[in-house]
């Protein structure tokens, strides 16, 4: 059965893209048929993050209003297939269309959708084309604050499947009193913990110049969160900040 993630924060700048990009290539690795769609009309950046956006011609907008085929419109990254949002709003999009547009995407696994932050347009339609949602959070009070809105948003489009990742998570730093505990932010999230990834810097340089992601925290990780989506029963560990 077809897994539509939608990967969502309340607030911008918590490294959700990054994430939906890690998730992707990890998907993929596992040998299952990965799309991953950008919601962020206007500010799209997976493109950019995979180094193909001089090569996009169309954007699911372009297809769901009847430019462009499907086919014309995915660009194929290593073995994820991409799916652009367009560069600017427009009248005519409704906010079901990406949904509508996924009936003809029976051929993926699993339909990654990196939405952009904030709960306004481009969050509605990526929701409602979702089966199930991972809102991306660090752990200090600001973004924590904003995952209960979110979630309650979430559950309100009709998702019920929300699970949280901590993102950039370093123990020293919780510890000394800097960042918020792991079981304060599920207490104060309210959303069931589905991964924890640690900080690390290179992790962007990675996806940027499309190297694979290689045995590190991260992509240790990723991979944990990927065998919860799989369905795996895996023991959570919270990772050493390097």
């Amino acid at each position: 059965m077809q897994q539509r993630i939608a990967i969502a924060s309340g607030k911008g700048g918590v490294g959700k893209s990054t994430i939906s990009v890690c998730l992707a290539l990890e998907m993929a690795a596992r040998g299952h048929r990965v799309l991953l769609v950008d919601c962020d009309i206007g500010l799209r950046s997976l493109d950019l993050i995979l180094g193909v956006d001089e090569h996009v011609l169309f954007s699911w907008a372009d297809v769901a209003l009847g430019r462009c085929t499907l086919k014309q419109a995915i660009m194929l990254f290593a073995d994820i297939h991409l799916l652009c949002a367009p560069l600017a709003a427009e009248p005519d999009l409704k906010e079901d269309m990406l949904q509508n547009l996924m009936q003809n995407c029976g051929e993926y696994d699993i339909v990654i959708i990196d939405t952009p932050a904030g709960l306004g347009f481009g969050f509605r339609v990526a929701l409602m084309a979702a089966t199930r949602c991972m809102i991306v959070s660090t752990a200090d009070p600001v973004c924590v604050r904003s995952v209960a809105a979110t979630s309650a948003r979430v559950r309100q489009l009709g998702v019920e499947d929300v699970r949280l990742v901590i993102n950039r998570f370093d123990r020293k730093k919780a510890v000394q009193g800097q960042l918020m505990m792991i079981d304060t932010v599920i207490d104060q999230t309210e959303t069931q913990l589905i991964g924890i990834v640690p900080q690390q810097s290179m992790l962007f340089a990675k996806t940027a110049n499309a190297q694979p992601l290689g045995a590190h925290l991260v992509r240790q990780a990723v991979a944990q969160i990927a065998d919860r989506l799989d369905g795996a029963n895996v023991p959570l560990v919270i990772p050493q900040a390097q």
